[in-house]
């Protein structure tokens, strides 16, 4: 049905229909609630499409995430879609599937779909593939980057401080007792060495010898190697919580105690960190916080036409048994 076949139901003009629909004053109450009860009974409901061709709008932000199959980011774009959706916009979720030079491909799509305000999760994004995609894909539409920043005018970021929070992990585990302390990382990633640069700064304030890991794919075998090489090892550090929980699994079967032993920290702390046994120690890097103040400020900078901003959150250590 069209507003010109609810109008006839109901009796009143289409211009009355519209001005329900869209919740415009200057109608009384009865004739209100007598369009809305027509509305009901029909089931009718507004084609977002025809609407964004009449008002250049589509009422759809834009969510796009470096690699789906990360639980952070996946979870980081559910939050920022629950708060959207809870003030009636939509939300398309694409995966860039982790290669940034071939960005433009799904930043078309998003353009085509003329979305509204657009956020970048995942610090893969801050390249200079993305930037120059994203000036000429989709200059004039304002963009949110998660753990991520680019210098663009319409590109705001939120980010965390990773190297801060490592840093903060790494003098706990030393100021608990521990001199000998390693750090395990997934992979090279803009949000990773800032990390590994918290470690390496924290290892040279208290005179402690780093022990590295880069691009680590197996934390079992890692974890390993690492401890038959550094018998002394009393402390590891985790890029994320899932290498932590193979860590553990290793140290188990070596024979060793956590914390007694050595203790162990992930990072994220996710949902993983809470359900291991003994209950993970991890660097909380503010996930619902950060994706909160991402769609703030897309709200701000689509409703406002507010100016580039970035904000960074700030780490905390969620200790358990672990160290």
């Amino acid at each position: 049905m069209t507003i010109y076949d609810i109008a006839k139901v109901a009796g009143v003009s289409a211009s009355t229909v519209s001005r329900v629909l869209n919740d415009k004053p200057g109608i009384n109450a009865r004739t209100r609630e007598r369009v809305k009860r027509v509305l009901d009974e029909t089931g009718f409901s507004v084609n977002e499409s025809a609407r964004g061709l009449v008002e250049q709008s589509s009422r759809m932000i834009g969510i796009l995430v470096s690699d789906i199959r990360n639980q952070h980011h996946i979870s980081g774009a559910y939050l920022i879609e629950e708060y959207f959706r809870s003030r009636g916009q939509v939300s398309l979720i694409i995966n860039a599937g982790g290669d940034v030079s071939a960005i433009a491909s799904p930043l078309r799509t998003l353009a085509s779909r003329r979305v509204n305000g657009l956020v970048l999760i995942g610090s893969v994004f801050q390249d200079e593939a993305v930037s120059s995609a994203l000036q000429a894909i989709v200059p004039d539409i304002p963009v949110v980057m998660q753990n991520g920043v680019l210098d663009l005018p319409n590109v705001s970021a939120v980010l965390c401080d990773d190297r801060g929070g490592t840093m903060e992990a790494t003098m706990h585990l030393h100021q608990s007792g521990r001199r000998h302390v390693a750090y395990i990382n997934n992979n090279l990633t803009p949000s990773n060495n800032k990390k590994v640069g918290g470690y390496l700064e924290a290892c040279q304030e208290l005179g402690m010898e780093p022990v590295l890991v880069q691009t680590c794919s197996d934390a079992e075998d890692a974890t390993a190697q690492l401890l038959d090489a550094n018998p002394g090892l009393d402390g590891i550090i985790y890029s994320v919580d899932f290498l932590a929980a193979g860590g553990l699994r290793v140290i188990h079967k070596m024979g060793l105690r956590v914390p007694d032993d050595i203790a162990v920290l992930g990072t994220d702390d996710s949902p993983l960190a809470r359900l291991l046994d003994p209950r993970l120690s991890s660097i909380d890097t503010k996930l619902e916080q950060l994706s909160h103040e991402c769609a703030l400020l897309l709200e701000e900078m689509m409703e406002n036409g507010g100016v580039r901003k970035v904000k960074t959150i700030a780490c905390s250590l969620a200790l358990r048994e672990t160290g």
